[in-house]
């Protein structure tokens, strides 16, 4: 057999597989080095917004108990996306306004032969996933919590997909916010990023039409959660 032969029969997809496994090494090299206050602060804050509604998903009862445990969930996504996600986003759009070359993970990443174009999209796809994770961890544990106290399996199946679903889409929507708010001022990205999101919501108690980012997370929030409000 020569040497070209298993080259011939190597699967078409092998060089995208490939390039799918350095991206995701590359993103959990990012995640391993994000730190900072606001970093611990928000992981802080999950814990006692998990333990807070555990407590009353664990002390609900009566025969609206499964109704009741669902609202109980629907509002700590609403906590945490609050919350932790406004300190997750507020410690991304930091880490995001610094030079990605110039961090010693990205330097060690081009070293073996990272392109630096990467670097960027890896940062902020990090953040995205710490983002995510914040919020759909200790949600999906208070739905297992819900199962114990009473809750039907169709109704974990429902919601389950619901929170991982809203996680992803918190976590690449702040991150994408917090992106852009490195790139426009990377000297107070913060405070810009607080501008694009309190703003809006201010304008909005007076003009409820007008949109915000709050206004379409609880939107998106209501829409995947619907259908485990029926089933609970």
């Amino acid at each position: 057999m020569t040497d070209a032969e298993p080259n011939a029969r190597r699967s078409p997809w092998t060089p995208l597989w490939l390039a799918v496994q350095r991206e995701r090494a590359l993103i959990a090299l990012f995640e391993l080095g994000q730190t900072g206050i606001a970093l611990r602060l928000a992981r802080l804050s999950a814990f006692w917004v998990m333990l807070g509604y555990g407590v009353a998903i664990s002390l609900a009862g009566g025969a609206h108990r499964r109704a009741a445990i669902h609202g109980y969930l629907a509002a700590a996504l609403g906590s945490l996306s609050w919350l932790v996600g406004a300190l997750a986003a507020l410690s991304a759009a930091r880490a995001l306004a610094g030079p990605a070359d110039r961090e010693a993970l990205a330097a060690l990443a081009l070293q073996r032969g990272v392109r630096r174009g990467s670097l960027g999209r890896a940062r902020v796809l990090a953040s995205a996933a710490r983002s995510a994770r914040l919020i759909a961890v200790p949600s999906l544990l208070l739905v297992l919590l819900g199962v114990i106290r009473g809750c039907s399996l169709p109704w974990a199946l429902s919601v389950a997909p619901a929170v991982i679903v809203y996680a992803a889409l918190l976590g690449l929507g702040l991150s994408a916010l917090s992106y852009f708010s490195a790139q426009l001022a990377p000297r107070r990205p913060r405070a810009l990023l607080a501008v694009l999101v309190l703003c809006p919501w201010l304008i909005s108690q007076a003009f409820p039409a007008f949109p915000n980012v709050p206004m379409l997370l609880a939107s998106v929030l209501s829409e995947l959660l619907s259908a485990g409000a029926e089933l609970s």
